[in-house]
């Protein structure tokens, strides 16, 4: 980055020794890039997963999130606004990496547990640094608050020891940095004497979460060390407020006031990790309690009765278990997995978690169910709960369930047990994409946040929608800030939750000028629509939009669910079946092991039609749908949605950009060489919708060539293009070997994986 960087400023200062240097450096990265073997040899596990989300936080967005806070404050005080408070929270950063076990058995509780201490030792490792940073500049020799001074002789016995005199070499721990060279330290120094003793405490506090991590008792040490970031927030806070106090506000708006924006973003565990699971699984625990108490089979309990008995019991100080031990003896595997990932949660606490996130949800009483499953587990503090809605089912009946918990009277006031104050609800893109085609997927998300944001209105809740965005178009992704600005009329109030997929993370924050760039995207988009939000649409727009919705699911399920031999086209077509063998992530490609495409998971149903070309999911069914409303003569009415709406005009650009993606002729090499002839009548059908979704998309936004508004999008597809063309020419040379040997060589599973990573790039996700 450096190299290039000199690159960039045009090195006009440099000599030309130092010149030759910048090259030779960027050559010598490209050398070592290209003689790397980036294909995995095993599948990664959940901890590799969560080490990589650990490693962007350390290399880009722990520099790159106060850089943002010194941007939005240098706009503030340009239009004559103040700055922003030091415990404000622009940005609070989540994972599922280590805490998604829906469908995922590698993910236990013991996993879990590991990452969130594994957690707590970078960060603490990290403060650490900046603490070591902190000592040369905090040198004032001046006088401190009373508070600072207050609370440096609180922790005099708990820091080093001789504070005033001499730093201890700490078990051959020594600094190399500012007690190494300076080894005495006066009274008159109080930051630096603050500093020390925090320091001390972060040592101890690396070293007990690092024996957490590994599953090993911690050390046995006399010294503190932190356990909350509000501990650790303290004596930093401290300093700023005594800094400005004494004058000394350059110095209090430096490092200092960085280190305290990270500690508001990041806190003592670098990410606040989610638990998703899913719903069923919970419900087979209550099942096992109720029988344990000899009430009847919970699952056979119609909904009414599940919530009368789940309010009873979270209104109820007794525990449902008796003899835990004895309980544990007498359940499934899967029922004991899901109690231990609880009891982690309570003697954690709840300050490492994020949300509790509920797969599948399909009824009020699966959320009862995990309040009451952490209740007896002993949370002081329960975890928010997400209930996630998936599916085009689950989106239509999404305001029914959030009615039922607003009118439950444990609900109404269950925030006192949580840590948070307003209602979190997930809103799946990927399987209600799949479940019913992208135009549907998005119609129905747009309705279902109408409604709940009207419902939470009513209830004066607090809404916080969660998006649940793939990386690709056809899972809910594609330009965030067009997204975000097509939202519905009060559905984003000052925040806005968003995952940020693994396939998309480097390209997010792989470098700190993507981190600047994705931050201030979000930033400018979410102010925006909450200053400025779009007006409710015309009644004659709906109407359209929900006709085309229906005529689009039609089409799609009509293709995937009801043609004949669909599946046996889709697996011929595409290397589905062979991206199994690939060590690409850690879960299972489908929810069970039995079924088609239903039990097939969003991500390689898209990842698969991503590798042919063709990206199947994200357009079939919109040119029926388009048809349909031009032939009933409503085509000038579309164009005026397209100008005027920007719920449809994001709608229909980011499948114009998909379709700038497809390649005919690539696809139809696929279906030559993989697909048997009595399949290929399935291939023209999907031809024919191609075709008619390309054509009527024009119709619509009245470009003769796609992505024409967007030249410098159209030119990166078409750069990427000619490069792409090989590699799909290459796996479709591989698959048809792969298929026809009866054992696969290592070569040629190594050249179908290097073929999916290059596709991918070029592709710009996997799907």
């Amino acid at each position: 980055d450096a190299a290039l960087d000199s690159l960039d400023s045009g090195g006009d200062f440099d000599t030309p020794l130092q010149k030759e240097n910048t090259l030779n450096d960027i050559q010598h990265n490209l050398l070592a890039i290209w003689r790397t073997n980036n294909m995995r040899s095993t599948k990664p596990t959940p901890e590799d997963e969560a080490r990589y989300g650990l490693s962007v936080i350390e290399e880009t967005l722990w520099d790159a999130v106060p850089e943002h806070y010194v941007t939005v404050e240098d706009a503030l005080h340009r239009i004559g606004q103040p700055a922003l408070p030091i415990d404000c929270k622009l940005i609070t950063l989540g994972s599922w990496m280590g805490g998604d076990r829906d469908g995922n058995p590698f993910v236990t509780h013991h996993v879990t547990r590991r990452i969130v201490y594994l957690s707590m030792m970078r960060a603490a490792k990290l403060y650490y640094q900046d603490v070591e940073a902190l000592l040369w500049t905090l040198s004032v020799h001046a006088e401190a608050s009373q508070e600072l001074l207050t609370w440096l002789k609180e922790h005099e016995t708990v820091g080093v020891e001789n504070l005033s005199v001499e730093v201890e070499d700490r078990e051959g721990r020594q600094s190399r940095f500012w007690d190494f060279y300076r080894s005495e330290q006066t009274q008159e120094e109080p930051y630096r004497q603050v500093l020390v003793i925090v320091r001390e405490m972060l040592e101890r506090t690396i070293q007990i979460s690092e024996a957490l991590s590994n599953g090993k008792p911690p050390p046995q040490m006399s010294g503190a060390y932190f356990k909350t970031t509000e501990e650790l927030t303290k004596p930093f806070t401290l300093m700023y407020e005594s800094l400005m106090m004494t004058g000394n506000k350059m110095l209090a708006r430096g490092k200092l006031l960085a280190i305290l924006r990270r500690l508001h973003t990041f806190g003592l565990h670098l990410i606040r990790l989610d638990i998703r699971q899913e719903s069923t699984r919970h419900e087979e625990v209550i099942d096992a309690i109720t029988a344990d108490l000899g009430i009847g089979k919970y699952t056979d309990w119609p909904e009414e009765k599940r919530m009368e008995w789940l309010t009873t019991e979270l209104k109820n100080r007794r525990p449902l278990i008796g003899n835990r031990q004895l309980w544990n003896a007498n359940v499934t595997d899967n029922v004991r997995e899901v109690m231990d990932t609880f009891d982690v949660i309570a003697a954690c606490g709840a300050e490492p978690f994020g949300a509790y996130i509920i797969s599948m949800t399909r009824s009020a009483s699966h959320v009862l169910e995990v309040h009451l499953l952490q209740k007896e587990a002993g949370c002081t503090t329960h975890l928010r709960v997400a209930p996630l809605f998936e599916t085009k089912e689950d989106l239509i009946n999404a305001p029914g369930t959030m009615l039922s918990l607003f009118k439950n009277e444990w609900y109404r006031t269950h925030f006192e047990v949580v840590g948070c104050k307003h209602q979190e609800v997930m809103l799946g893109y990927s399987d209600s994409a799949k479940d019913a085609g992208r135009l549907t997927s998005v119609w129905e998300l747009y309705k279902a946040q109408e409604q709940l944001v009207t419902m939470a209105d009513e209830y004066k809740v607090p809404l916080n929608l969660f998006h649940g965005r793939g990386g690709s178009v056809g899972r809910g992704g594609g330009p965030q800030y067009l997204a975000i600005l097509s939202q519905p009329p009060g559905s984003i109030r000052g925040n806005l939750r968003v995952t940020i997929q693994g396939e998309v993370i480097e390209s997010y924050f792989g470098v700190r000028p993507s981190c600047e760039l994705t931050f201030e995207r979000y930033t400018t988009a979410v102010l925006k629509a909450t200053l400025m939000p779009p007006t409710p649409p015309e009644a004659m727009y709906r109407d359209i939009m929900q006709r085309m919705s229906e005529t689009s699911c039609a089409s799609y399920k009509k293709m995937v669910y009801e043609t004949p031999n669909f599946v046996d086209y889709f697996r011929s077509i595409t290397p589905e079946q062979e991206l199994k063998g690939l060590n690409l992530g850690s879960r299972p490609a489908k929810r069970g092991t039995k079924g088609g495409i239903e039990t097939l998971r969003a991500i390689p149903w898209m990842f698969s039609w991503t590798q042919t070309r063709l990206h199947l999911p994200v357009w079939f069914g919109v040119g029926s749908a388009l048809q349909a409303e031009v032939e009933a003569g409503n085509l000038d009415t579309l164009k005026e949605m397209y100008a005027k709406w920007p719920f449809f005009q994001s709608t229909m650009e980011l499948i114009e950009a998909v379709m700038a993606k497809v390649d005919i002729d690539i696809v139809k090499l696929y279906q030559k060489e993989l697909v048997t002839p009595d399949l290929v009548p399935i291939g023209d059908l999907v031809f024919a919708e191609l075709h008619s979704t390309i054509a009527h998309v024009k119709m619509v936004t009245g470009r003769e060539e796609l992505l024409s508004n967007n030249p410098v999008v159209k030119r990166m597809y078409d750069v990427r293009r000619p490069m792409t063309d090989p590699l799909n020419i290459l796996q479709v040379k591989v698959l048809r070997e792969m298929r026809k040997a009866a054992n696969e060589s290592p070569e040629m599973n190594e050249s179908f994986a290097a073929t999916v990573q290059g596709i991918a790039a070029g592709m710009g996700w996997t799907g």
